[in-house]
């Protein structure tokens, strides 16, 4: 049951956002958007029951202990200070729910059948529909169809509670950014990241697929410049500096050719690029009024910091704030949301850390994160190069405020530290 409930919410899971948009705010059922703590609940219920039918107790390592420390010391300090069930709940549900499901798949794998490679195969299968579901809304249907699913025809604009928008465009730039069935481009880079990485660890070992597989990518890497996510991008680059710097000694014995083609048509991609938007670059990509609206919330995070080293708690930033704070009935960004949402909202999950935390809890974090990129590279060094790419979206936004891919990514992260040879 564990195995087949597991199978079925990753089937599920690349296809959330749309699932609650339209059951959800179109068909009115309510709920319907914490089906994946429902899967979570039963998951975890199973692997207890498992346990206990067995009557042993879990083996315990350095993660499992960092991990429960730093749940630990969020929910403990949280109740401490009185701040509500809210902030715990909301709070819980964006900073460490993912930490959950984490633990589940790494205590759970001995209960799951199949290898790491079939789980991914079920994966991929549900996640490459999702994708092309989101290229047939892109540039066959286009994003207006969305409306008839539940989404906002606000373009651009968000509201509390609301639903995501058809698409985002930038200022002056007259672009739709892709963002396919999910709730934004930002969210929709996340999963392509994540995807990429993937797709590559399980075809690594396919050679009649690797034509076929390196067309694909052509198209992901389309697909993440079309999403306009400065950090997506960002993160490319370090993820791929990462596992250059780790596999430095087998890529010069094995795959100079290989890299040289890489190197050559990387410049080649960069010059398109540059003569295609030569006159918008500075509107596309440097957008010095976005820019300069991350970094002020950031420094205002920082100082927040500042004033309480020692961290001010669950939902005291980002987005889980906005379940706790009581916000304006005007339910439009704007006015006095807008400066709660600056205030509240330090464009960084590592400010938000320090701001919630302080340096106890931010170091917790920072371990965790560390440890299991350090366990990963030996097992898939692909994917650990999507989960620095990931690690880095998260210097410049909340990425894993998006549930749905967080849950995705560290089940999959504890499957594979689960299953690890010892």
């Amino acid at each position: 049951m564990f195995d087949r409930i597991f199978r079925i919410f990753l089937v599920l899971l690349p296809w959330s956002v749309l699932g609650t948009v339209f059951f959800g705010s179109k068909l009115g059922i309510p709920g319907v958007s914490f089906f994946k703590e429902i899967f979570l609940v039963l998951l975890l219920g199973l692997l207890v029951w498992d346990f206990w039918k067995q009557k042993i107790l879990p083996k315990l390592d350095i993660l499992d202990y960092l991990v429960a420390s730093y749940i630990g010391y969020l929910v403990i300090i949280t109740l401490v200070n009185g701040l509500g069930l809210a902030s715990l709940v909301y709070g819980g549900r964006y900073d460490f729910e993912f930490l959950i499901a984490f633990l589940i798949a790494k205590h759970g794998s001995s209960l799951l059948a199949g290898s790491v490679s079939q789980y991914l195969k079920i994966f991929l299968l549900s996640a490459s529909l999702a994708l092309f579901a989101g290229l047939l809304v892109r540039f066959v249907f286009h994003e207006t169809i969305l409306i008839h699913f539940g989404f906002s025809p606000n373009l651009s604009n968000w509201s509390f509670g609301g639903t995501p928008p058809i698409y985002h465009g930038i200022d002056g730039a007259r672009v739709k950014r892709f963002q396919g069935i999910f709730d934004g481009p930002n969210p929709a880079a996340y999963f392509l990241l994540v995807y990429t990485g993937l797709l590559f660890h399980y075809f690594r070992t396919k050679k009649a697929y690797h034509f076929l597989i390196g067309l694909w990518t052509i198209v992901l890497l389309g697909l993440v410049f079309l999403t306009y996510s400065r950090s997506a991008l960002i993160g490319i680059v370090i993820g791929c500096l990462a596992l250059v710097v780790f596999s430095l000694g087998t890529i010069w014995r094995r795959y100079k050719k290989e890299s040289l083609f890489v190197v050559l048509f990387l410049v080649v991609l960069s010059g398109l690029f540059y003569l295609r938007y030569e006159g918008t670059i500075d509107r596309i990509i440097l957008r010095s009024g976005s820019s300069q609206g991350h970094f002020d919330r950031a420094m205002t995070g920082l100082q927040r910091f500042a004033e309480h080293p020692m961290g001010q708690w669950l939902g005291t930033a980002g987005p889980a704030y906005r379940y706790v704070v009581k916000l304006s009935e005007n339910p439009i960004y704007g006015g006095e949301i807008k400066k709660t949402e600056d205030y509240s909202i330090p464009e960084s999950w590592y400010i938000q850390q320090l701001v919630e935390w302080g340096v106890i809890g931010f170091v917790l974090f920072v371990a965790i994160m560390g440890t299991i990129a350090w366990i990963l590279f030996p097992l898939s060094p692909t994917f650990f190069a999507s989960f620095v790419a990931v690690l880095t979206m998260n210097l410049f936004l909340h990425s894993f405020e998006s549930v749905y891919i967080s849950l995705i990514l560290f089940l999959i992260l504890g499957l594979f530290v689960g299953k690890r040879k010892k």
